[in-house]
């Protein structure tokens, strides 16, 4: 595809090349520049520093084939992608890795299949960063579930899980606070007896259903959930096996949302089993753990081995259910209806664009949950589905057999010989040594430019990348005992918190709720003197709570998350300035521990500033950035430099 410039006796003309090898657009450029003598032949890709030539082979292969795509989903929506595709090129050829596209017939089988290539792969065991990559939450809890059970591996998913439901512990305090409020509850009462505190309270002499309600429920009368429901914690831990860590983080996740519930001041059983079936805690986000996690959640995120095991599903191009809206090209809202039944709609004209525009939608944005899924391997990357087969479906599965080829081959990893439809790579990459580089200060950017005689060549922009490179690594036994995994989901409860806060105002109610100890740091934060400049609101402002952002930053896709932007707008409505607030939670010590930590966040922070800047239409010398130590009660400027 070729895009023509000519500036007066200047011309220049753009060449993309898609779903095609890259060494054969270098061979068409050299032979041009030799037929044409004078021309100047600068090469272009969308370069990536985090993944192996490998993963970019195969984020190519299914993204750079236009004609297929094109022919799958026909219309705007693959239009406007191909487009926009650019190839990528590893800037890490020496690194090496493995891709692959591996089959399983249903979801039983990808689990177990995932299994497989942990225990051959042992991402733990070899310190390499792991993440499994899936759709929705629910499935991140099971599938973590599924590979402590069947594996040993400390998988955790990082999601809002059901901590006082999806466990035994939780289970069984629930049946005993249930039994003992309804001594009819044969059910609750059963459940309790065959738990290991059926012998404890026999012994307690709490065997008989009125014994066991004059107690617990007088105790919870008088001291709460928490501290009645405390002993028989203990209890139940006496019982478990010296190395289930999870279920001791369970059993102290359980009494920290009982103390939550403690401050309603109600003493209602019905009520505390509603709150507690309820409860969800976000989990801890840290190393050292396979870590389990939707899609969404790993923008930005990068990490040695990726599985993705998930993408099953309805078709790409499927509009979402419900009112049907109708937007102004300033995405104001024009009209909003609940569409009519398919026999009436698809005979009516301005229906008919609504629903393809919503299905272009749809579709453009499944693409962008693959390529985000794809683009967070570093070294290996085995993408999980049923085969090629029959169905017609444009869905993932089908994605893949159109672009990767429908043909099966046995793909081998490590040992492992798989049924597959796609390799690239060395199937025993694990065993090579881990090599990393950091990108320079200046990288090519994408498209091929050739530019005649003359002409004075413009200077390259410096590339950007996320903070996909800081990491922190934990022991898996730290991060399962009591006091790690409370501290490591400690920093996903504060910004939880502090999301709600939108700005310091006199008479209104600070933090209206969440985890204790959460609530008391974001409260001494917002009663901190250094830090009431981060909550107040400055003339014609708005702020940006944890909202997400993608955008293309000097050639580089750039993902995350902000956790507070403030923007100053003037007069006429335009944003005049900014500041980025990054919250920390971790805890420093000294003034020298404090500038080390702001030294070691400072790229992510930059790099923020600079996407805020853009999106905000605010220049960058009028966007500034701080890094807030919670527990501190400090903000440190980030130097613009």
């Amino acid at each position: 595809a070729r895009t023509f410039f000519c500036v007066g006796d200047i011309k220049q003309a753009i060449y993309t090349w898609r779903g095609g090898d890259p060494g054969l657009f270098r061979e068409i450029l050299r032979h041009y520049t030799e037929a044409c003598p004078g021309t100047v032949a600068e090469e272009h890709l969308v370069t990536s520093w985090r993944s192996a030539p490998p993963v970019i082979g195969l984020v190519n292969a299914i993204f750079g084939r236009a004609a297929p795509i094109a022919e799958l989903f026909p219309g705007p929506a693959s239009a406007a992608w191909n487009a926009e595709w650019r190839d990528h090129e590893s800037a890490l050829p020496d690194v090496t890795g493995q891709a692959a596209w591996l089959h399983a017939p249903d979801e039983e089988a990808r689990w177990e299949l995932t299994v497989r290539l942990l225990r051959e792969l042992d991402p733990i065991g070899r310190g390499l960063d792991c993440a499994v990559l899936v759709r929705t939450n629910g499935n991140a809890a099971a599938l973590a579930d599924h590979i402590r059970r069947t594996t040993g591996l400390p998988a955790l998913a990082e999601t809002d899980l059901p901590v006082a439901t999806d466990n035994p512990v939780g289970a069984v305090l629930l049946a005993l606070v249930q039994a003992a409020a309804h001594p009819g509850d044969s059910l609750a009462r059963e459940h309790v007896a065959m738990s290991p505190l059926g012998p404890i309270l026999t012994a307690a002499g709490l065997g008989e259903p009125a014994a066991l309600t004059a107690a617990l429920l007088g105790e919870i009368h008088r001291d709460g959930f928490e501290a009645a429901l405390g002993p028989w914690v203990r209890r139940l831990e006496s019982t478990l096996a010296v190395d289930d860590a999870f279920s001791r983080l369970r059993s102290r996740q359980f009494l920290a949302a009982a103390a939550r519930f403690d401050e309603t001041g109600s003493r209602t059983v019905a009520e505390f089993v509603a709150f507690m079936q309820r409860h969800r805690v976000a989990e801890a986000r840290t190393g050292g753990v396979i870590r389990v996690m939707t899609i969404h959640k790993s923008k930005g995120l990068g990490f040695d081995l990726v599985i993705v095991p998930d993408l099953e599903g309805s078709r790409l191009d499927q509009r979402r259910d419900g009112l049907a809206v109708r937007r102004r090209p300033d995405r104001a809202v024009d009209w909003l209806l609940d569409l009519p039944s398919k026999l009436f709609a698809e005979r009516d004209e301005v229906l008919v664009e609504q629903v393809r525009a919503e299905e272009a939608e749809a579709c453009q944005e499944a693409l962008a949950l693959l390529y985000v899924a794809v683009t967070r391997a570093r070294q290996g990357l085995y993408v999980i589905t049923g085969g090629p087969g029959k169905s017609e479906s444009r869905n993932y599965p089908k994605l893949l057999s159109v672009t990767l080829g429908r043909e099966p081959v046995v793909c081998r990893v490590g040992g492992l010989e798989l049924n597959g439809g796609w390799t690239a790579g060395d199937p025993g990459w694990v065993e090579a040594p881990r090599t990393r580089r950091d990108p320079p200060a200046e990288a090519d950017h994408p498209l091929a430019v050739l530019t005649g005689p003359g002409v004075t060549r413009a200077p390259r922009r410096p590339a950007r990348r996320p903070s996909e490179g800081l990491s922190a690594q934990l022991d898996a036994s730290l991060l399962f005992s009591p006091e790690g995994g409370e501290g490591a989901a400690f920093g996903s409860e504060m910004h939880a918190v502090l999301s709600r806060i939108e700005w310091l105002e006199p008479a209104t109610p600070l933090v209206d709720s969440g985890p204790a100890p959460a609530v008391r740091e974001a409260e001494a934060c917002l009663a901190a003197p250094a830090l009431r400049h981060v909550w107040a609101r400055p003339s014609g402002g708005e702020v940006w709570r944890e909202r997400a952002f993608e955008v293309v930053l000097e050639g580089a896709w750039v993902t995350g998350v902000f956790d507070r932007v403030v923007v100053s707008r003037g007069p006429d409505g335009r944003a005049t300035a900014l500041t980025v607030f990054d919250f920390k939670t971790e805890r420093v010590g000294e003034q020298a521990d404090l500038a080390a930590a702001a030294a070691r966040h400072r790229p992510q922070v930059e790099l923020y500033r600079q996407v805020a800047a853009r999106l905000a239409g605010v220049p960058l010398e009028r966007a500034a950035a701080e890094i807030v130590f919670t527990h501190r009660r400090v903000a440190v400027r980030i130097d613009r430099a």
